[in-house]
């Protein structure tokens, strides 16, 4: 196997935590998506949407993470990442389409906050290059958007807006069961930990008070094995650590763009 993907990519680490999950190996190809790697000819022949991951397993090429993981769990079952009985991985796809849904909202508020002091930084037509570059003209608009005005620009309320609503589901689900959809880590849970991650980078610490049973979840999914292989030991600690700073720092402007 062979997986393109970026260390800090919300979707490359959820493909990632299956990977280690299930104890399968791959070589690493890492995309700098800061550079534009993504848009490299020979990386949008492999996958046309421009985005990580994208996983290769002998001369088959898989991309969209959640159908990765979907693929990898039926090609490598044991151990098994989703429940036995019909209903349970009906569950469990509901969790995991309910998290590709806010994905594009995680976006938001990653480059209205963690991502934008250094764009701001680099010359104004590099940044308008990668903007440029990216396929979908509403993405390419949102990036602009949210690079020019930050926590001020109008789609930043309604992506942490999205966040409380799905942070709140998740409270509720995991106050019947230590995971998701059950006793037992599944996709769903692979799916939603970088996200509750990014949060937590971003400083963004309004997301996760008062909901004691998610916050028990995360330390609980942090604990495991496969936490420290597949996200941890991938995360550069600079751009953590620049992500954690770039969020304290518009703390007082995030609380002024969600108010009411």
């Amino acid at each position: 196997m062979k997986l393109y993907h970026a260390p800090i990519s919300t979707c490359s680490q959820k493909v990632r935590m299956v990977l280690a999950e299930k104890g399968l190996t791959y070589e690493n190809a890492f995309i700098d998506l800061m550079a534009g790697d993504q848009f490299a000819p020979e990386y949008v022949a492999k996958n046309p949407a421009a985005v990580v991951p994208t996983l290769e397993d002998g001369d088959r090429v898989f991309i969209e993470s959640t159908l990765i993981n979907e693929y990898l769990e039926d090609a490598y079952p044991e151990p098994a990442l989703a429940p036995a009985d019909a209903a349970g991985k009906h569950a469990m796809r509901l969790w995991t389409k309910k998290i590709d849904e806010l994905h594009p909202f995680c976006g938001i508020q990653t480059f209205a906050i963690g991502a934008r002091p250094g764009m701001l930084a680099r010359p104004a037509e590099e940044v308008d290059a990668l903007i440029n570059a990216i396929p979908d003209p509403v993405r390419r608009g949102v990036r602009r958007s949210v690079i020019d005005h930050g926590v001020a620009a109008p789609e930043f309320a309604g992506a942490y807006q999205a966040h409380v609503k799905l942070f709140d589901l998740a409270d509720q689900a995991l106050a019947k069961h230590p995971y998701l959809v059950g006793d037992a880590f599944t996709l769903a849970d692979a799916a939603f930990l970088p996200y509750v991650l990014r949060v937590d980078h971003l400083s963004l610490t309004g997301l996760l008070e008062g909901r004691a049973n998610l916050v028990a979840w995360y330390e609980r999914v942090q604990a495991r094995p496969s936490f420290e292989t597949a996200v941890a030991g991938f995360l550069p600690e600079p751009a953590v650590a620049a992500f954690r700073k770039a969020g304290q720092a518009v703390a007082d402007e995030v609380a002024k763009a969600v108010a009411g």
